[in-house]
């Protein structure tokens, strides 16, 4: 658990340093995680240049009222989803006029899980300006029985490479 805190740590401070580079402003929508990311990236000196601020909807009412995520969507597909993540992220980049906005919802356990959606399932959702559209990526990760502050820790770990990634990229063109 050590190493992964330092990879964690770093992940965050590369954060940071590429957002600040290049102009760009964060903001988050945390379920599994109960705002650990948020946590992660302000506890770093500069994080107030790039971070706007999160949202913990860890219930399904705050996905609802606080993100406007419709209940036919979470009812549909589930809390834990590719459709609610990217809900979760597409309406916080709106919410907080942001360029970029991290999402998680997944089960940390070490209850909760089922056949479909074991222990460990999360789904990660970064949502990011281009011009005037929002493009939105999500990955599903599959952490398996772990602890429940092992996988939420490595969520963190996965949405800020996954973040760094995009802004990388997005930066190169």
């Amino acid at each position: 658990m050590k190493q992964l805190n330092t990879l964690i740590d770093k992940e965050a401070q590369k954060l940071l340093f590429i957002f600040n580079k290049s102009k760009l402003s964060l903001s988050t929508a945390e379920s599994c995680t109960g705002g650990l990311i948020s946590t992660i990236i302000t506890s770093f000196s500069g994080a107030s240049s790039v971070f706007m601020g999160g949202i913990i909807a860890y219930d399904n009412e705050v996905k609802n009222k606080v993100l406007g995520i419709p209940f036919n969507i979470i009812d549909n597909n589930g809390a834990v989803s590719a459709a609610v993540a990217e809900a979760m992220s597409e309406n916080t980049v709106k919410m907080f006029n942001t360029n970029f906005a991290i999402s998680v919802t997944g089960v940390a356990g070490p209850n909760g899980g089922s056949v479909e959606k074991p222990v460990g399932t999360v789904w990660i959702s970064i949502s990011y300006l281009i011009g005037k559209s929002i493009k939105t990526k999500s990955n599903l990760f599959c952490f398996g029985q772990k602890s429940r502050e092992h996988i939420r820790k490595l969520t963190c770990y996965e949405a800020m490479k996954l973040a760094n990634s995009i802004a990388l990229n997005n930066n190169k063109n």
